[in-house]
């Protein structure tokens, strides 16, 4: 119940996500904060998150309620049978483009499942810190994971250079305004740039991807980014191939209780197996 509700959300979304009412969501998150004789959420006009009290102990709460899945799986006669929920985050073309196919095959053959999947810059804590603050199960990040978490490497993306199509037969980028996407990932333009012996004209700082494709696609100048990020490629958009070769790793980090639970080694096995197949093919 109280991991429904682990981050900002309502009552009634919690509810639709637990299959029972909103009332008796309400009456039995007030019946566990007299048990423990603390508030566990802060209520206000727009829904309810975490107090620090309930923070401090989610990480528990999640180790038993691993533990309990993993009691239940233990007795099923097939994983087909697998139950228990997943929340996963990770940055915005893992979760748009690379892990949908790969849920939803996993959800075909573990109906029992449920899995939410967010969307997390890689600015700050991140996609790492929520994995570690226990308000997300498994997380696909591009930085390689501290040694408090439990990952593996999914593969490598590499870094290509985008243009508008039209504008230009000849692609020269000391004339051209290089259009930045303000994340993690472009922390490497600069050595990428070095690499291609590429100054341009002048730097310009957008916020998301798309914006910067955008731009690009409309004549305000060209980018690098990793190929990943730059899907769906907009037709008025072509890549270009740089010299020396950079690419962005991918890695799937879990604590170690969610890893070594029932639940957890299905499903990262799972994903390793065939994002490995996305990357190889």
């Amino acid at each position: 119940m109280l991991l429904a509700l682990e981050t900002p959300t309502t009552f009634t979304a919690a509810a639709v996500e637990l299959g029972i009412t909103q009332s008796a969501v309400s009456r039995t998150v007030l019946q566990i904060e007299e048990v423990f004789g603390t508030e566990l959420l802060n209520r206000g006009r727009h829904g309810c998150e975490p107090t620090v009290a309930l923070k401090r102990i989610l990480p528990r709460l999640l180790r038993a309620r691993h533990a309990l899945e993993s009691i239940s799986n233990e007795f099923q006669t097939g994983d087909k049978l697998l139950q228990g929920r997943i929340k996963i985050v990770g940055f915005r073309s893992a979760t748009s483009i690379l892990l949908p196919p790969v849920i939803a095959s996993f959800l075909e053959r573990h109906r029992l499942v449920r899995i939410s999947l967010s969307t997390v810059r890689e600015i700050g804590g991140g996609v790492q810190q929520q994995v570690l603050d226990g308000t997300a199960d498994f997380g696909i990040t591009s930085i390689r994971p501290t040694k408090g978490l439990r990952s593996v490497l999914l593969g490598a993306d590499r870094y290509v250079a985008v243009r508008c199509r039209q504008k230009h037969r000849n692609f020269v980028p000391s004339k051209e305004r290089l259009v930045l996407w303000q994340e993690r990932c472009s922390d490497r333009v600069p050595e990428i740039l070095s690499a291609q012996k590429w100054k341009p004209l002048e730097t310009m700082s957008v916020d998301s991807d798309t914006a910067v494709l955008g731009m690009v696609e409309h004549g305000g100048g060209f980018t690098i980014m990793p190929e990943l990020a730059t899907e769906p490629l907009p037709p008025g958009l072509e890549r270009i191939a740089l010299v020396s070769e950079f690419r962005r790793e991918i890695w799937l980090c879990a604590r170690s209780s969610t890893w070594s639970s029932s639940l957890g080694r299905f499903f990262a096995r799972n994903i390793i197996q065939e994002t490995k197949k996305i990357f190889e093919g």
